[in-house]
């Protein structure tokens, strides 16, 4: 698979980079992102990164007919990064014996959607390979695979190598599966699940932008719940307008091209 070079520069922009991404693209999110996407266009912000989760909960499946899919296979052939992000998103169960600093990722910081968490590296391929046959079966080719909430065992990535994958993402870096180097990629994201949590990320989102701003490459996570409240929309979009003046708009795979990743 060719890691494409697509890009938007900014007035301005240095040799710094910027990845805006979509987390939990589904059929049933896809078109608020395809909203806020035409907002960012309009900011000359067209390069974009999907990461799409092919079952939704065991429940929502992405089918090759879909209106979802048909938009992703656009979106693709314009150019935009996708990349897988788990088989479900969700974490089922609790394990005996469980510690609780796996107690805490799984049920507070998570909210059960650490779906590769205490899992065998056979229930790992399995899960990972069943997605990709559903999202290659629609058309749509992952350049990445990222796991939800960036819980995924480092010593599996040679699994995702294997299965022909050129990228992940930590919470702190990207990772080039098949050159085996990294980049720390500090990445600025919310929790919008409840009223709290929402507060709180619009004191933390602006303070980690400031905090990003010296990185090399900084990413912006957007989740479906972010678009749902009207206040973390105009935050993204500021914030968004902000960075791309200073720094060169890419996805995923053009990054990762750019740096030989």
């Amino acid at each position: 698979m060719r890691l494409d070079k697509r890009r938007d520069g900014g007035m301005g922009a240095s040799n710094r980079a910027l990845i805006v991404s979509f987390h939990d693209v589904t059929p049933l999110t896809y078109k608020a992102f395809a909203v806020f996407a035409d907002n960012l266009a309009a900011m000359a912000v067209s390069s974009l990164t999907w990461l799409v989760v092919p079952l939704w909960y065991g429940r929502v499946f992405l089918t090759p007919e879909s209106p979802c899919a048909q938009w992703l296979r656009k979106r693709q052939a314009g150019g935009d990064a996708m990349v897988l992000h788990g088989l479900t998103h969700q974490k089922k169960g609790r394990p005996l014996g469980e510690s609780f600093k796996h107690f805490f990722i799984r049920r507070v910081y998570t909210a059960r959607e650490s779906e590769f968490l205490h899992l065998s590296e056979n229930i790992l391929r399995q899960k990972i390979c069943l997605a990709k046959t559903i999202v290659e079966k629609a058309g749509i080719r992952p350049v990445g695979f990222v796991a939800p909430g960036w819980i995924f065992p480092p010593e599996r990535q040679g699994m995702l190598k294997e299965m022909g994958f050129y990228l992940t993402e930590s919470y702190g870096r990207i990772y080039g599966l098949q050159t085996n180097r990294s980049v720390r990629a500090p990445v600025i994201t919310a929790s919008t699940r409840t009223s709290w949590r929402s507060l709180v990320s619009r004191a933390i989102v602006p303070a980690l932008g400031r905090l990003s701003s010296n990185a090399a490459v900084v990413r912006v996570a957007i989740h479906p719940a972010d678009l749902k409240d009207p206040t973390m929309r105009r935050l993204w979009l500021g914030l968004i307008e902000k960075l791309r003046r200073r720094r060169q708009v890419h996805t995923l795979s053009s990054w990762a091209a750019t740096i030989g990743l």
